[in-house]
């Protein structure tokens, strides 16, 4: 047992290899699969009208609106979750709420201070940078966009923001867990994943290296939360309150998701040079404010570590 209970909840499951292959197809591409077969007739139903009213770009606009990506990305995410219940529950034989923490509820204060304590900091740091730098932000308000952009943002985060820290911050933490005592490495293994599959987000080589970096940071923050407080909670909270905010308040004009109704958007040009230690800054404010107090508990994450390898040099000396 580590002092990382939480890394130990994988422990005494259903752990052999299939079972995890099997539940990354389940979660990953099936969901993304389902939500293009759901979404078929409504594409045949609006090329019939189009052809009908002589508009042949109508199944394009739609296709098109980054609102409408959002509806897509909103459904997977559901079924993801569905499904991630189910391989936890059915084909590793434990709990779902172990993915989560060591008792047995959610804690829903958590999740609203990891949003808002990450929220007041994106907030502060838009807000300096505006003052740097003015003309590389635009204001792009649209009230009768605006509000469809805020329910779909506030229905839509809180299910793909946390079904990726319930797969990687908690199933696949856990999983790297169960094959090594070392917090470092599963904290380190998921992050670099995190960050890679966020790579096709940019538009060019240079975003595309800012977004990884940035992603990196932000899934070493979310992991080093998860490992010292033993719960996943304040980093679904976080990860639900940085998705809403870059796209309700200062969206990108070359991100993700781009061209949405937001209230701001930016139009800088990405830098890894500056972006990341600035980012950085942002991670370690809010490490600094989740632990304020509670650094023993910090601490336990390399604390595991070195006593793994003092356990090892030991042994040899036996």
């Amino acid at each position: 047992m580590s002092r990382i209970t939480f890394l130990d909840n994988a422990s005494g499951s259903k752990n052999n290899w299939w079972r995890y292959i099997l539940t990354v197809i389940l979660t990953w591409p099936v969901p993304m699969a389902v939500t293009a077969v759901i979404f078929i007739p409504v594409f045949i139903i609006f090329g019939l009208i189009a052809i009908a009213t002589n508009t042949p770009d109508m199944s394009y606009t739609i296709a098109s609106n980054p609102l409408f990506e959002l509806v897509l990305t909103g459904i997977s995410a559901a079924i993801s979750i569905l499904l991630l219940y189910l391989c936890i529950e059915f084909i590793h034989k434990r709990k779902f709420i172990s993915i989560i923490n060591t008792v047995s509820k959610v804690d829903w204060v958590r999740i609203l201070k990891g949003a808002g304590i990450w929220f007041a900091i994106l907030t502060v740091g838009s807000l300096i940078e505006l003052m740097i730098d003015p003309g590389s932000v635009k204001v792009t308000f649209n009230p009768s966009t605006f509000i469809f952009l805020l329910l779909l943002s506030l229905l839509v985060f809180p299910l793909q923001a946390s079904f990726e820290e319930l797969f990687f911050r908690g199933y696949l933490m856990q999983a790297v867990g169960v094959l090594t005592k070392k917090p470092i490495i599963p904290l380190m293994v998921t992050s670099v994943i995190f960050a890679a599959l966020h790579f096709w987000n940019g538009t060019d080589m240079i975003m595309s290296v800012d977004i990884v970096l940035q992603v990196f940071i932000i899934g070493i923050t979310l992991g080093i939360i998860t490992l010292g407080e033993n719960r996943l909670e304040t980093a679904m909270g976080v990860h639900i309150a940085n998705n809403i905010f870059v796209s309700v308040v200062v969206n990108s004009a070359s991100g993700g998701f781009e061209g949405l109704p937001s209230i701001l958007t930016s139009y800088g040009t990405p830098n890894p040079v500056t972006d990341v230690p600035i980012f950085v800054l942002y991670a370690l404010v809010l490490i600094g404010v989740v632990f304020w107090n509670k650094k023993d508990m910090l601490l336990n994450i390399f604390r595991d570590t070195v006593d793994v390898e003092l356990d090892k040099i030991e042994a040899k000396k036996i």
